[in-house]
């Protein structure tokens, strides 16, 4: 078992014992020289009361007590995302990973006894978050549905869109700063800060979950963008336990340290197309000394929460090495591979594409300086061939 243990109260619990027993040995000393117990002045007791340490607020005593426990499931769904959180029986799913994952996630969640949802978490509609919170809602009862608040044309939101249809589900899109009560914990929304970014990754619903004095960071596929958008809000991120955002893809130093997390967790797949995660977020994760654990190396990994200390089920694998660019996972929904586009450079191409929105650009275009770079294609050749592949122009440079 991998522990760390924080000691709280123990100090100010032995200072207030000491101080009553203090003036309890006042009282026998005026009982014995003849005085009664009862003639202490007032002041003088005012004054050892003023001594004392504040008493406590319900919110503190339960602080320095043993916290009911939170567990969070980090589940091992190759390239994609899917987690499961629980407290004191009340359960959440934060996305579902990819089609090939979705039986295998609904599975872990009927392993675990699991007869209702309060939440269903839906962080944003690709399909390696999407697919597998679809079997979900087709399986278990959902309190409460959270998801952005954006629509986009694709198979898979066709496909979530019928399922919340046909449950009669109403989506709840949250607002940066509202909380939800969850069993003893809670979860508080971070992002996004704002909408209509050309890359709906940066639309992620991201939230803190807070079980005690234990946050852990929970992002969705943000990157540098709205990473920036939190940090210039001023939201509140630390955390003891940080999922990198978007498979190990981007994080700004910044951010990192103002998450300034104790432990790391990467969801990726093995030898996943996309090459998670890559080598300038796990050089910054080793710089910093963080243990790091990782899905692609080790499978599902579980922590447990006290409120006051974190133990992970298993080591970690401390692996800071980057991902390579495989054959299996990451692919797009049409099942095409994105560097067959990808045949010239940022010279002399004719267009840059967006390979994730499937959006055509000009090389001059200004959304192509906040494009993330693993989602570009420098193309050159004819542009009707990408409109015929599913491409669609870009509505502000027109090319």
């Amino acid at each position: 078992m991998f522990c760390k243990t924080e000691k709280k109260g123990q100090k100010n619990m032995i200072k207030r014992k000491w101080k009553h027993l203090l003036v309890y040995m006042l009282i026998l000393l005026f009982s014995l020289t003849g005085c009664n117990a009862m003639d202490i002045s007032s002041t003088e007791a005012d004054a050892a009361q003023q001594n004392e340490e504040p008493i406590q607020t319900q919110e503190e005593a339960q602080a320095d007590s043993a916290h009911a426990s939170l567990t969070v499931h980090y589940l091992d769904v190759g390239q994609g995302n899917a987690i499961l959180a629980e407290s004191e029986g009340h359960y959440m799913l934060i996305d579902g990973g990819a089609r090939e994952s979705s039986s295998f996630v609904v599975r872990y969640l009927k392993e675990q006894k699991i007869e209702k949802l309060d939440y269903i978490l839906i962080s944003h509609f690709d399909e390696d978050h999407l697919a597998g919170a679809i079997g979900a809602l087709y399986n278990f009862p959902v309190d409460t549905l959270i998801t952005p608040d954006y629509e986009t044309d694709s198979a898979i939101y066709r496909s979530y869109e019928k399922a919340v249809k046909e449950k009669s589900y109403e989506a709840l899109h949250p607002k940066v700063g509202e909380q939800f009560a969850f069993g003893a914990a809670k979860f508080r929304i971070i992002s996004p800060v704002s909408y209509g970014h050309e890359d709906e990754n940066q639309d992620s619903v991201g939230i803190i979950l807070e079980n005690g004095k234990n946050r852990f960071f929970i992002g969705g596929d943000i990157g540098l963008e709205s990473e920036k958008e939190i940090l210039d809000a001023g939201t509140e991120i630390k955390a003891d336990v940080m999922l990198m955002n978007h498979h190990g893809s981007h994080v700004s130093r910044r951010f990192f340290e103002q998450v300034s997390p104790s432990y790391c967790v990467i969801s990726c797949g093995a030898d996943n197309s996309y090459g998670h995660p890559r080598q300038d977020t796990v050089s910054l994760i080793k710089e910093e000394q963080v243990p790091l654990f990782r899905t692609d190396k080790q499978g599902t990994i579980i922590l447990h929460s006290d409120g006051n200390s974190i133990s992970f089920e298993q080591e970690p694998c401390n692996d800071y090495t980057p991902g390579q660019r495989g054959a299996s996972g990451g692919q797009e929904e049409s099942g095409e591979n994105p560097d067959i586009l990808n045949n010239s450079d940022a010279q002399n191409c004719d267009y840059i594409l967006n390979i994730h929105t499937k959006k055509i650009h000009r090389p001059d275009c200004t959304s192509v300086k906040n494009m993330n770079e693993e989602n570009r294609a420098y193309y050159k050749g004819d542009i009707q061939m990408l409109r015929e592949s599913g491409y669609t122009d870009c509505g502000s440079c027109k090319p």
